[in-house]
């Protein structure tokens, strides 16, 4: 892969950016790539700080993109040599043609070089004399098969340009000052940014994405799994499954919340490139991004920053202390970690689907059969995996672009069976879905023993129930981009505050995957709902910080955790939650419940029940019976809750009674409502001795034994 490289950027809206040298022969106009009315083809910025620069990516499975077309002003007419930046990314794929001033140019780009570079298109005869020449310049598709192009120069004599177009770090367009500064706007970096400016921060989200929620959003389509334990993350959290085309109603919904709130300044389509430290090199001061709507620098200063990128790019620019790749086993005793270290990490995803169309449709990718390694398929799920075995951030590109051959190959194979003859890939994402790269290291590093041992500690802010979730290539023999995975579960599990900020840049927090673990530690809270609740504490946390003066540290050394989780809300060991002190609770897995009939115990990888299982009914006829925690007669409020399940397709009309001697008190609860939240069910007069039943007979649609709850609603008197 070739060096990072930064792009030069020296205008605002213009199309271009231009020094003109004391002699005419050093005459050079750049074009850059975020420059274009994109038209069909796609910004890609999710490698830029690899390869040098943003790219226009002509993503249209096969199906030709309409033209990007851009305006560029010349210092004067006569003739120009032109040098389009490209690849060949596959052999047979992504060929492109450029146009001056309607004039095609012979040559045809992304079919030479391999690797990324400039192009030779020739001398053109611009203008007739004078000053001053405005040129049209289109990018045509040939194939709708990803052609690249990461821009445009034009020169007077022959010289080469040489590496990226480059940015200009100085050439700042605005700068924006705020208290805290997120950057990354997947769930748990809109969670860190809602939750800081709802307690009256001033907050700036700083997204490279046009849109919210990152894995989770229409772009790449993973569903929110885990735990939303917070209010916050079940706001924010996406509403549908793998795959699912509705996903874009997430992505508006959570949009139209975080522009709801006045303290957030919120910038979409940003990319942040670098940061600015203090004199003393230790803290950040700024980050600066570029606007590629707009094609301008923007700063942004504040005292608190949150890396919210995944790839944790924040924290690798301020000089943070970070790893990537497995621990060995013996660094910190897990059980599933390899004997020697080694660079694997999880592996990304392309998620993708094909849809019946109602006329035949042709699909031809010859060139990438062989890369499907006999493989046909018309969709592909989370196993379609690749990049275990390779950098995740400087071989991102190839990972990316080995799932689209596989893809292609695989879909190409497919429609050679006339049943087939009328799919189209309606779904095949260009940005990758990563689930691991590198991780910030904090004072805590978390690993798989903090889960297997259930560990708790008292500066939990987040918990999970996730099993711990390891992908291994080799699902099939002779197929390199199908992952399996291992996946023993433990139960919920605590997380600690010290993983969410660095143990080196006093001023940094972090939220999402680039958290402080190990490679196996990640496996069980890398899921979404999980990871969003680190960003519901880095956010509180920032609050805390303004508040008494404090850089993140100090909020664990200075004794402030208890604070922090009682703003967060909810129980934490050692620190349960103070609305419900009074509360007496009965679980399905404690002693004196009783089951009649065969109810199954099973494990909730989403978390939100009560323990760590619940209890599911058999067919036929069963009662589960609970005695309630009644210890002197009153009136007692009576509250349920079940876990959240994902898949529920039927309504729930759960049969409860409660019963107190002679008294019994029936009702129906429909458990598919608020699932996974406390919901108040009634007040009943209750003595010792009284219980509560589920009766199956009378019970239709989703029935789930968990947790219920009673609390005094008026001072009782003692037996």
């Amino acid at each position: 892969m070739t060096e990072m490289k930064r792009m030069r950027l020296t205008g605002m809206f213009a199309v271009l950016v231009f020094a003109v040298a004391a002699k005419a022969s050093a005459a050079r106009v750049d074009v850059h790539p975020q420059a274009f009315d994109a038209g069909g083809w796609k910004l890609d910025v999710q490698f830029m700080d690899i390869m040098g620069s943003p790219y226009l990516l002509a993503h249209g499975c096969g199906i030709r993109v309409t033209d990007a077309k851009a305006v560029a002003e010349l210092p004067e007419a006569g003739k120009w040599r032109v040098w389009v930046r490209s690849r060949r990314w596959a052999d047979g794929a992504g060929a492109f043609k450029v146009s001056v001033n309607g004039r095609t140019l012979d040559k045809t780009f992304g079919v030479s070089q391999g690797e990324w570079d400039w192009e030779d298109g020739c001398v053109i005869e611009i203008g007739e004399s004078g000053g001053h020449v405005k040129v049209a310049v289109r990018l045509e598709d040939l194939d709708g098969f990803d052609g690249r192009c990461a821009g445009i120069v034009f020169v007077k004599g022959s010289l080469k340009p040489v590496g990226a177009l480059k940015l200009d770090e100085a050439n700042v367009a605005e700068t924006i000052d705020v208290d805290f500064v997120v950057v990354g706007g997947g769930l748990p970096g809109c969670c860190a940014a809602v939750a800081a400016a709802r307690r009256g921060l001033k907050v700036a989200l700083v997204q490279d994405r046009p849109v919210l929620g990152g894995n989770a959003s229409s772009e790449i389509r993973v569903w929110s799994g885990g735990e939303a334990r917070y209010p916050l993350v079940r706001e924010l959290r996406g509403w549908f499954m793998n795959r699912n085309v509705n996903m874009s109603l997430s992505d508006a919904h959570r949009m139209r919340k975080v522009e709801d709130e006045r303290n957030i300044r919120l910038h979409v389509s940003t990319r942040a490139f670098g940061v600015e430290k203090s004199a003393d090199g230790g803290r950040v001061t700024a980050v600066k991004a570029l606007d590629w709507r707009r094609n301008r620098v923007v700063r942004f200063r504040a005292p608190l920053f949150c890396d919210a990128t995944g790839d944790g790019w924040i924290g690798y620019w301020a000089g943070a202390d970070w790893r990537m790749g497995r621990e060995a086993k013996s660094e910190y005793d897990e059980p599933m970690a390899p004997e020697k270290a080694d660079g694997d990490t999880l592996g990304a995803s392309l998620m993708w689907t094909s849809a019946e169309a109602n006329t035949d449709m042709p699909f031809l990718a010859p060139w990438a059969e062989k890369w499907a390694q006999g493989e046909k398929a018309v969709e592909g799920e989370w196993f379609w995996e690749y990049g275990i075995h390779h950098d995740m951030i400087s071989e991102g590109e190839w990972i990316r672009d080995r799932m689209l051959l596989a893809i292609y190959g695989a879909f190409s194979l497919a429609k050679k069976d006339p049943s087939n003859a009328r799919r189209v890939l309606d779904f095949l994402p260009f940005v990758l879905g990563k689930r691991e790269s590198r991780r910030i290291l904090g004072d805590w590093v978390y690993s798989e023993t903090d889960i297997s041992g259930k560990r708790e500690f008292d500066d939990a802010i987040a918990s999970g129930s996730w099993s711990v979730d390891i992908h291994y290539s080799g699902r099939k023999e002779g197929v390199d981009f199908m992952s399996k995975n291992v996946h023993p579960i433990y139960g919920r599990y605590w997380i600690p505050y010290r993983t969410i900020y660095s143990r080196n840049v006093p001023n940094l927090f972090v939220a999402g995957r680039c958290f402080s673990c190990t490679h196996i530690g990640l496996g069980g809270p890398r899921v979404m709902n999980t990871l969003a609740q680190l960003g519901c504490a880095a956010g509180e946390a920032a609050t805390l910080c303004k508040r008494y003066g404090i850089d993140p540290r100090d909020v664990y050394r200075g004794g402030h955790v208890r604070e922090l989780q009682r703003q967060l809300g909810g129980d934490f060991p050692g620190n349960p939650d103070p609305s419900r002190v009074r509360w007496e609770y009965v679980d399905d897995e404690d002693d004196g419940v009783e089951f009649e009939g065969k109810w199954r115990a099973v494990f909730c990888c989403n978390g939100e029940q009560f323990g760590d299982k619940v209890h599911k009914p058999p067919e036929g006829p069963g009662r589960a019976v609970y005695p309630l925690p009644v210890r002197n007669r009153g009136t007692y409020r009576l509250y349920g809750r079940v876990n959240y399940e994902w898949n529920v397709k039927v309504p729930s009309a759960t049969a409860v009674a409660v019963v107190a001697g002679d008294v019994r008190h029936e009702f129906f609860w429909n458990q598919t409502v608020k699932m996974g939240e406390w919901i108040a069910l009634g007040e009943f007069d209750l003595h010792p001795g009284a219980r509560l039943e589920i009766d199956l007979s009378r019970s239709r649609g989703t029935v789930i034994a968990d947790v219920f709850a009673i609390e005094p609603a008026v001072v009782s008197h003692a037996e």
